[in-house]
């Protein structure tokens, strides 16, 4: 409301009435689809609410992630920068395990306003996941289960399945959870385990809401709502739509930086150190694991001097900043070491070292042993640690996650009728579902003969595609998003091993919204051979620390199929899509769709 209110200062006043249901001093206003007025900000709303809107040319703004839109815009928080700024706060806390909680399906009274898992959730998981894996980490999740509201004792429930999930966290760890609320639960069920806060369980929310951060004990850490900009905002949507302005379609889905982090006692690890070398302990931890930063660089942003800098580390943490650098450094290191997708050189540039020599002489003095030799006996080590899974999970993603399919067919047809030649629906499907482009190209070239501008095919396609995946809204497939949430919330590693290139996997997973969900992708641009070939998916699971035996692929085509099994895979086919027969293709179980899948069925062991 400040920031409608500051919008307004400059402008034609307005008359606000805010929904209330005070009988007494106030008159008791609702507003539904019955009230009358030019113009509504609305939190949510129900369809048959905003149609009724629209039909009486009442102007809208929506503020919150969930529900229908029906062309409204929405002005909301970015989700995806609230999730990376908590991994960021919570690595610099110098913690190593972490978790992310948050609700799942809520049970309301009116059926219209329970829209399922909460798009919000996955947005704020998705960022909070991405930055963590820039650290080689991954967080555990977990979506309580959907309970009515309503009821006296739900709140009960609530605190108990938090606990128990609290419970089998390693520790110490970083908790991000998904707002004040449910951060405030995690507190209260920590307390009754006897888990300390911050000690062995930091807590970050969102939000920022004094009735939950000053009410929990102790105080909660949060990250700030931006309610000021969104305010702004959504008054200066409002008023276009009312003056007749019009909208401009990039303007339907606004999204505005969270504040900063308010670090209260729950995450406030430092606590106990002194005040003055704080930032620079925070520095070290994040920027370490990827910079050799020096202890003179150091001194260079602080007003205290190189003496006073040692001295109070030294009273802090037992050691001084250069050990404190070399520390975390050398906690990174371990880490990558453990995971059998990195290379030694990779790992030597990630971690910013002149050469793979220099990170070995780093490690063996640090250790006393060689980076092979710890990682040859660390892959020997049959137990289950949390860098090398017991099992993953491979997706294709044209016609797998996404019906993208269409949009790649009709890109080529494009291009190719642009030269007099025809490609049908029905060649497409039986010929090239699940090759790769490479493969596409080349026999579509070889198909049209002499006289075929070869290079003028190759670019009018990609362009083509490009028009139509910005263009062309692209949802996810029946059953992907509950499939890949249940599967998160048993902390499986996921990874995408498709025939299309490396750009544009990208693009469709964040066009359908998915991109948080995956730890690896590996694209036909980026193997010697496409599908049927194993090349791929050995990419994926390797980029995964997975070995092939214990990776579950999901596919929808011959193709696809026959280079999972190929790759040592177990196959699961989904849908029905025409193609050739291609030797070697097998499949454990063929199911219509992933709303079909019963993943205890595949599981090798218990997972918690």
């Amino acid at each position: 409301m400040e920031g409608v209110t500051d919008y307004l200062r400059a402008r034609e006043p307005w008359t606000l009435v805010t929904e209330n249901d005070s009988f007494g001093e106030m008159e008791a206003i609702r507003i539904d689809r019955h009230w009358n007025g030019d113009g509504v900000i609305l939190f949510r709303a129900t369809q048959e609410e905003l149609s009724a809107f629209r039909q009486r040319g009442v102007a809208v703004v929506i503020t919150s992630t969930e529900g229908p839109s029906d062309g409204f815009p929405r002005v909301i928080p970015d989700n995806h920068h609230v999730g990376r700024i908590a991994a960021e706060h919570l690595v610099a806390c110098g913690l190593e395990n972490h978790a992310f909680l948050a609700r799942g399906e809520t049970i309301y009274r009116e059926q219209e306003y329970a829209p399922g898992l909460r798009r919000y959730a996955r947005e704020r998981l998705g960022g909070f996941r991405e930055r963590l894996a820039e650290f080689a980490r991954q967080p555990s999740v977990h979506y309580l289960q959907g309970r009515p509201l309503w009821k006296k004792d739900t709140w009960r429930e609530v605190e108990a399945e938090t606990a128990e999930f609290l419970r089998r966290l390693p520790k110490p760890c970083g908790l991000f959870a998904v707002d004040d609320a449910l951060a405030s639960v995690a507190i209260r069920a920590a307390a009754g385990l006897g888990i300390r806060v911050p000690e062995d369980l930091a807590v970050i929310g969102f939000g920022d809401d004094p009735a939950y951060c000053f009410s929990s004990s102790p105080a909660l850490s949060t990250i700030v709502y931006p309610a000021f900009p969104i305010g702004r905002h959504v008054a200066e949507l409002l008023e276009q739509q009312m003056s007749g302005s019009g909208l401009q379609t990039d303007n339907l889905r606004t999204t505005v930086a969270p504040g900063a982090v308010i670090v209260r006692r729950s995450s406030d690890t430092l606590g106990t150190v002194d005040p003055s070398i704080q930032g620079i302990i925070r520095r070290i931890r994040l920027e370490a694991p990827r910079d050799p930063i020096r202890v003179s660089e150091l001194v260079a942003g602080s007003p205290l001097s190189l003496t006073t800098i040692k001295a109070r580390f030294s009273a802090a943490l037992g050691h001084g900043p250069k050990q404190e650098i070399q520390r975390v450094r050398l906690a990174h290191l371990r880490t990558l070491l453990l995971e059998p997708r990195f290379s030694f050189a990779q790992i030597a540039e990630h971690m910013g070292f002149v050469s793979c020599h220099e990170m070995g002489r780093f490690f063996t003095r640090s250790t006393g042993e060689s980076p092979s030799s710890f990682r040859e006996r660390e892959v020997r080590n049959e137990s289950p640690s949390p860098t090398r899974p017991r099992w993953a999970v491979v997706f294709d993603l044209d016609g797998t996650l996404i019906d993208s399919e269409p949009l790649y067919f009709e890109a080529y047809r494009t291009a190719f009728a642009a030269q007099g030649m025809e490609l049908t629906e029905e060649t497409y499907a039986r010929d090239f579902i699940g090759a790769s482009n490479t493969a596409i190209e080349q026999q579509l070239i070889s198909t049209a003969g002499a006289g075929f501008d070869a290079a003028r095919f190759r670019t009018d396609w990609r362009d083509s595609l490009g028009q139509i995946l910005r263009s062309t809204p692209l949802p996810p497939l029946p059953g992907v998003v509950a499939c890949l949430e249940a599967l998160c919330e048993r902390s499986v590693p996921l990874g995408i091993a498709s025939s299309s290139d490396v750009a544009d996997i990208d693009t469709c997973l964040h066009a359908a919204g998915l991109a948080g969900y995956f730890s690896a992708r590996s694209g036909g641009d980026e193997v010697p051979q496409g599908k049927p070939a194993p090349d791929v998916f050995l990419l994926t699971s390797r980029r995964l620390g997975a070995d092939p035996s214990i990776c579950l692929a999901i596919e929808d085509s011959e193709r696809g199929a026959a280079a999972a099994t190929a790759a040592g895979m177990k196959v699961v086919r989904v849908g029905n899509n025409p193609g050739n027969e291609v030797p070697g293709s097998r499949s454990i179980i063929r199911i219509s769709s992933l709303e079909d899948i019963d993943w205890h069925a595949f599981m090798p062991f218990p997972v918690s």
